[in-house]
């Protein structure tokens, strides 16, 4: 175990969200305590039975709402971070206007300055002290970038002024609220030191996802945006013409959790594994949408493939996968094993037409 202690309490802010409640379980799992915020706590509770009843020691379930402005009172994040070394911003907000901006600059800013002021506290804890961000590869975007190009974390950045030009609200708010995060700990967009070294700041590790997929731990409706899609794909409601000659990035939440708190844990403390600091690429590996399809194929022999209206296949977009593995999850659920998963889970919430 790199990190200081099993049994530590973590702060999970969106844990009901579709990647909280798995990096939740995935704390739970190892051995640690949680403090999950959501939005209604009486609503919340299908989170302590999806999670095999914890105790209210272990997972203790808060109230928080989060809001484009006015940001986060000091005060309240620093009650929320009480007894806890480590904080996970898993909370999003889609709406495609510049609010969208504001909500995650003010999210992820406020995450690291309550994890600085547990420093300022406790300078001696300064080397356990982390915060993780959930945001996407639509901030890795390189404008120009060859379609060929390995895709790096250090090297590879979206311009958030295009993409605002272009409408494109979401993937800029996650652009600049990680810029703004790296910034508020004296780092450059390479993840390099650009202040004082001496001066004590929280590790921030910032997690890039593109599609994640897996069976969905909230009961009821599908609320996942990317498995509802996916839901769509394979009722025939969507992509049903053709199969477009493009690739999608996948992983499995489980695993996206893992890579979560795996930041948390690498914390430099064995010399043999460096720790763990800026951002990694959350994906397994991109896929053709013909492998996609054929995968789903698979598992759904009914399911009507789209046509193939392409003669030569476009290459999937490539990664540098080496600073994700430095994060020693151990290997990653296939897509195979993601689509299996994911039609169980499906067929029996009867959500299947075929």
């Amino acid at each position: 175990m790199l990190f200081a202690a099993v049994g530590q309490k973590a702060l999970v802010i969106g844990a009901t969200g579709f990647v909280g409640s798995q990096v939740a379980k995935c704390l739970l799992e190892k051995g640690y305590k949680v403090r999950g915020t959501c939005r209604n706590v009486e609503k919340a509770q299908w989170l302590r039975v999806a999670l095999n009843n914890p105790s209210e020691e272990n997972l203790e379930l808060k109230e928080f709402v989060l809001a484009p402005e006015p940001p986060p009172e000091d005060a309240v994040m620093d009650s929320l971070m009480e007894g806890c070394k480590s904080v996970f911003m898993c909370a999003g907000y889609e709406t495609q206007d510049p609010t969208t901006i504001t909500f995650m600059v003010n999210a992820g800013k406020a995450a690291v300055d309550a994890a600085s002021r547990v420093i300022a506290k406790n300078p001696e804890l300064a080397d356990q002290v982390s915060v993780v961000l959930t945001s996407s590869t639509g901030s890795t975007n390189k404008p120009g970038a060859a379609a060929d190009s390995i895709k790096s974390e250090t090297e590879d950045w979206s311009d958030p002024e295009l993409q605002q030009k272009n409408g494109r609200f979401s993937p800029a708010a996650k652009t600049l609220m990680e810029i703004t995060a790296l910034k508020a700990v004296g780092r450059d967009q390479k993840n390099e030191l650009t202040g004082d070294k001496n001066e004590k700041f929280p590790r921030v590790c910032i997690m890039n996802p593109s599609l994640i997929l897996a069976p969905q731990l909230k009961p009821g409706d599908v609320t996942s945006p990317g498995l509802g899609w996916f839901l769509k794909i394979m009722n025939g409601e969507a992509m049903a013409e053709k199969i477009p000659n493009d690739s999608m990035s996948v992983i499995h939440a489980a695993d996206l959790a893992k890579l979560h708190v795996a930041c948390m844990e690498n914390d430099g403390s064995d010399p043999n594994v460096a720790a763990a600091s800026g951002r990694y690429f959350g994906v397994n590996k991109s896929w053709h949408w013909e492998d996609i399809l054929n995968a789903v194929k698979v598992e759904i022999p009914e399911y009507k493939m789209p046509a193939k209206k392409y003669e030569q296949r476009a290459k999937e977009t490539l990664f540098d996968s080496s600073r994700r593995d430095s994060l020693n999850i151990g290997e990653l659920k296939d897509l195979q094993e993601i689509v299996k998963e994911i039609v169980e889970f499906l067929r029996k919430k009867d959500l299947l037409k075929i």
